[in-house]
């Protein structure tokens, strides 16, 4: 009898320590697995692991390598500062991200957006003696091969001055064009008050344009401060806010 109970009585803790057996995640998906934002826009991101019956859901957190960058928050990613982070979602030893790559501006084509962010190139250029001008290209080499351009031309004397680019204006121009030149477009100024528009391939567009707002600032030596925010009527848009140091080239 007492042999008998002694049986009962360990089958009965065997099946209690099954029961109550530690079940580990050994597999997370956080999907998407990368994603491109511009600084304010939100993406939602869902988490999935396997096995859907693991005891250790208690450790399973998830965040973002860099606030500053991109946060995360309820399933909801925000790009909050250009650069790069990536969302972890993160239980015990097993992990799985979502990369982010945030850009600070961008231009739209088609819907489409293009990020003119991440400058790596620049160009200050002055004219002949009798006629100064500045010149600033930023210039980002993406991860694909494609290259953006962010080109600005003024004349020295407009450094400092909001210029509208929908009233008459002389020596200026603002161009944003994409991977060589297939994308984007070129806002010439003229005496005449309207402006003239073409494509980066330099084909002509019945475009007009509704807004073209540009502010060039020398605060200090070669650092130069760029405020850009144009729209066109088909609904191609493109805007920066920029500062750096440009190199001096005499042509």
């Amino acid at each position: 009898m007492k042999r008998l109970l002694f049986s009962l009585s360990f089958l009965t803790l065997m099946l209690i320590a099954a029961c109550h057996r530690d079940i580990p995640v050994d597999t997370i998906f956080i999907e998407p697995s990368s994603a491109t934002l511009f600084i304010g826009e939100s993406i939602n991101v869902s988490v999935s692991y396997y096995p859907e019956d693991a005891t250790n859901l208690d450790e399973l957190t998830i965040y973002s390598t860099n606030d500053r960058i991109a946060t995360y928050q309820n399933g909801i990613v925000t790009g909050v500062g250009s650069g790069n982070a990536a969302i972890t979602a993160a239980c015990g030893n097993v992990l799985d991200q979502c990369l982010v790559k945030v850009y600070k501006d961008k231009f739209l084509k088609g819907g489409n957006p293009y990020g003119i962010d991440y400058a790596t190139g620049y160009l200050y250029r002055m004219g002949t003696a009798s006629t100064q001008e500045l010149e600033i290209t930023l210039v980002h080499n993406d991860s694909y091969g494609a290259t953006q351009n962010f080109r600005v031309w003024i004349l020295n004397e407009q450094l400092g001055k909001e210029l509208d680019f929908t009233q008459a204006l002389e020596g200026a121009f603002v161009g944003v064009y994409a991977n060589n030149n297939e994308d984007g477009y070129f806002v010439y100024s003229s005496g005449e008050g309207t402006p003239m528009i073409v494509t980066a391939d330099w084909s002509f567009t019945d475009a007009t344009l509704t807004r073209g707002i540009l502010q060039v600032d020398n605060p200090q030596s070669n650092r130069y401060r760029i405020h850009a925010d144009f729209e066109l009527s088909n609904g191609y848009r493109f805007s920066t806010d920029w500062e750096d140091t440009a190199s001096m080239k005499t042509e």
